[in-house]
């Protein structure tokens, strides 16, 4: 096969140096990469100054709404801090309550102001929504607002909404002297909606206004601000974000996707010491017309210029099309693997040697198929072989090792009917659970190798599921007891056709591993019947399965990552055994998990008519 590949790329080498005389290819290839490059330089030039732009544009509208925000909280900030201005000691009752009512009158944005003393505790509280409140005497000294305004001397508090209606936002003002007090003003944000929505970017951009955990504050759509939509969640709006803790104020456009689903670019700023940021967006659509219609302009020309090239070149290409085509026939034939058909070409040019390496490598080929085709058919039965003598030594290490267990389990139940030491009777426990454990890794090794020589054949019977659930109970109820857990097993009158030994099989190993990943909380079977067939659900509160992994639960020897707090870990066949015997009973397997919230799994069985009593002899 190689000797035939050097032997073909040959052949187009040759070909391709007597073809150089030919200049069709050189036409079209010069022609097209002229045409294709000028019109990328000119796009990437194009797209570059567009979206410098649109930068340009979004920074200065985003700015200038940000200093209208930042000279509304100045000027709040400089009417609230005149009002403490004066010494609490040199101010009486009356004329600290008349400066607030002529400074309550004076910021229509502000509903309520509270003053405060040096100690602070509240003293005088005037509102718009109800009567003025004096000496009330609340201490806010150890809040973190009143320690930020002390220190910083001033404390803005996240975004509220009063009563479902506009936002609003906490103010807190505190004294440069030890003997000046403090105000809290709650300011309504309404007036800011007018800033932002007066923004205009092109024909359909706007901007918005979010608070530092994305919270819309003003936006065109007054419903979504009213509705306190959550935008965190999308890119660009997460983007604005992280440029918060920096304080950065150069926009950087974002592509992404805007609550309607439109696409946009979009830009940011951080207003000074506020944590608010606004945000422009401008769907794409508009933001890059200019681009498109070059782009529709650069399609033409470039259409134009290759079909003029591409004109050229077949007028000198003329005579070579018919033995193109036939190479072109047989290639495809003879890499769709029809390797007995050959290239028929006359003469003796550069076409007719081409075929004839063609037809070498098929020849080639078709013997190397023949060869590997063979190797193939030895290698299956190597497998084969190697499957069933490792099936065979599963099950014969199976059965030779029980034997020593068996006999230990009996050596433990002689202990057992000894008088003995506490500590020694737990040693006895301890050693008859770690029989139990190694008994159950053996009979999961042996399901393994019986299933996977095909020597499981069901035997499907009619039986009550009651006792089933009978023994399933007796089974676990000491093993979820001594983890802490809350085992509950339905009943079920229902009879069902199925083989009850590999049906007692996978419930065993379905509540087996729901105790043993589940740390606390409840192992549950349930039993609902619909629609002719009886589905059996084992249920746990453990720790789920992530999404990533529910597809490879039911591999072989897949283990869980994440097991109990007893750090017992099974061999990870349980599950593989469970979907394994399901598969043999034609039994319908289901599974549910959420990370966090623990697994569901589900097995459905028929439904029989109730079988009647064997009469007594």
């Amino acid at each position: 096969m190689r000797l035939s590949v050097a032997r073909l790329l040959e052949g187009f080498r040759q070909l391709k140096h007597r073809l150089s005389a030919k200049v069709a290819v050189a036409i079209i290839g010069v022609a097209a990469a002229v045409l294709i490059v000028a019109g990328c330089l000119s796009l990437w030039l194009l797209v570059s100054a567009q979206m410098a732009t649109i930068a340009a544009l979004h920074q200065l509208q985003a700015e200038t709404a940000a200093l209208k925000i930042q000279h509304f909280v100045d000027d709040l900030e400089s009417h609230l801090r005149w009002l403490i201005a004066p010494s609490w000691a040199s101010t009486t009752e009356e004329d600290r309550r008349v400066d607030a009512l002529r400074t309550l009158r004076a910021l229509p944005p502000v509903s309520t102001l509270r003053l405060l003393d040096p100690q602070g505790r509240e003293q005088l509280r005037v509102s718009r929504l109800g009567p003025d409140i004096a000496g009330t005497g609340t201490d806010l000294s150890r809040t973190d607002a009143y320690v930020t305004a002390r220190q910083q001397g001033r404390h803005i508090g996240p975004i509220y909404f009063q009563e479902g209606s506009e936002p609003y936002v906490t103010i807190h003002v505190g004294g440069v002297s030890p003997r000046q007090g403090s105000v809290v003003a709650d300011v309504n944000l309404k007036l800011i909606w007018d800033i932002v929505t007066a923004l205009r970017i092109g024909e359909a951009g706007r901007a918005f206004l979010v608070d530092a955990q994305g919270h819309l504050i003003s936006h065109p759509d007054i419903s979504l601000v009213l509705r306190q939509t959550d935008v965190s969640s999308l890119p660009y709006v997460r983007a604005a974000l992280e440029k918060l803790p920096t304080g950065s104020g150069d926009a950087v456009l974002v592509a992404g996707r805007d609550l309607a689903g439109r696409d946009i670019l979009s830009a940011s700023t951080t207003p000074l010491a506020l944590g608010w940021t606004v945000i422009t967006e401008l769907p794409r659509a508009e933001a890059l017309a200019p681009v498109y219609t070059s782009v529709r302009l650069w399609l033409i020309v470039l259409a134009c210029g290759l079909a003029a090239a591409v004109l050229c070149g077949i007028l000198i290409a003329r005579n070579m099309i018919r033995p193109i085509e036939t190479l072109t026939t047989g290639a495809i034939r003879i890499g769709s693997g029809d390797l007995d058909h050959r290239i028929a070409i006359s003469g003796s040019n550069e076409f007719a040697q081409l075929g004839e390496r063609f037809n070498e490598m098929a020849q080639h080929l078709q013997a190397e198929r023949a060869t590997l085709e063979e190797k193939v058919n030895m290698r299956t039965l190597e497998l084969a072989r190697a499957n069933q003598a490792k099936s065979r030594f599963l099950a014969s290490a199976s059965h030779d090792l029980r034997q020593p267990l068996h006999a230990l389990s009996l050596f433990v139940d002689e202990l057992r009917s000894q008088p003995t030491e506490a500590r020694r009777l737990r040693l006895n426990d301890n050693l008859a659970e770690a029989v139990d454990r190694l008994n159950g890794m053996f009979d999961a090794i042996l399901d393994t190798s019986k299933i996977e020589a095909g020597a499981i054949r069901p035997s499907l019977s009619h039986f009550p599921l009651a006792p089933l659930l009978d023994n399933l109970r007796g089974m676990f109820v000491s093993a979820a007891e001594a983890k802490g857990l809350r085992l509950e097993i339905d009943g079920s009158v229902a009879w069902v056709e199925s083989d009850r030994l590999l049906l007692q099989r996978i419930l065993q190993n379905l509540v087996s591993n729901a105790i043993r990943y589940t740390d606390a909380g409840l192992v549950c079977v349930a039993c609902t019947e619909a629609d002719g067939q009886l589905t059996i659900a084992v249920c746990d509160t453990g720790p789920g399965i992530p999404a990533a992994l529910q597809s490879d639960i039911f591999g072989e020897f897949f283990r869980a990552p994440t097991p109990g707090q007893s750090g017992e870990r099974g061999l990870g066949l349980g599950l593989f055994i469970v979907e394994s015997f399901a598969r043999l009973l034609d039994h319908p397997l289901g599974m549910r998990s959420q990370p966090g919230h623990g697994s569901r799994f589900e097995i459905r069985v028929p439904i029989v008519p109730e079988m009647p009593p064997l009469p007594r002899n």
